[in-house]
């Protein structure tokens, strides 16, 4: 997912929570920045797994 389309996410879903159902890679004009995307609310991090881990530390 490129850059901007994250960020048009994050703007449309707002402040609302999210458990980031499915992570897409992140790209910026075609190349690949290493992070990873939420498909559904745009939020970006490193890492392929960083939902995941929030989700155990939510948890317990």
């Amino acid at each position: 997912m490129q850059t901007s389309k994250a960020a048009e996410l994050r703007r449309i879903w707002g402040n609302k929570t999210c458990d980031h159902p499915n992570l897409e890679k992140e790209y910026y004009n075609g190349a690949s920045t290493g992070d990873y995307v939420c498909t559904q609310c745009g939020e970006t991090k490193w890492g392929d797994n960083w939902a995941r881990m929030e989700r155990k530390t939510i948890k317990g």
